[in-house]
């Protein structure tokens, strides 16, 4: 079996013994995510694919939550079409972050998404994740501190 038949096995498992998905969007290597499939173009554990293949894996209203921390491309058209009536969709950036930037008012409502929370404190949850730079700072770090980070939650309306 490859990559790709396990990773549509894994969501049609958790589809068929009724499991919420919780989707660790943008997730790296490895989920820091608990419970999450982690999705990544670089992912070593979960699934492996970029952004406009989400429903090769995942098929519409499928998906309960979705976690995109630091995203790394613009996502809410293809996340708002897997995730579930009432889902959630938690977006962790920094402001300078551009993925990470809502679309205007009627590009939400036609995605059918609506506004819980917009740059807001870091959700207690993630507190524990670590966030990282594309791009290293002069003093070659790549981390971003946790205070920067802000946490935007949409919910899919019915």
């Amino acid at each position: 079996m490859n990559n790709l038949e396990k990773a549509i096995k894994l969501v049609e498992d958790k589809i068929s013994g009724c499991e919420e998905i919780i989707l660790d969007l943008f997730g790296g290597l490895t989920s820091q995510v608990t419970d999450a499939i982690n999705y990544d173009i670089g992912a070593e554990e979960g699934i492996r694919g970029d952004v406009s293949q989400l429903l090769e894996f995942f098929p519409p209203n499928s998906v309960s939550e979705i976690i995109a921390s630091g995203p790394q491309a613009f996502f809410l058209e293809q996340a708002a079409i897997i995730l579930k009536s009432g889902g959630r969709i938690y977006i962790n950036a920094n402001r300078s972050n551009p993925f990470a930037r809502l679309p205007d008012a009627d590009t939400l409502t036609r995605l059918r998404l609506r506004v819980i929370l917009e740059n807001g404190n870091l959700e207690p949850r993630f507190a524990n994740q670590q966030f990282f730079r594309q791009i290293p700072r002069p003093d070659g770090s790549y981390n971003i501190p946790l205070p920067t980070i802000r946490t935007t939650i949409l919910e899919k309306e019915a």
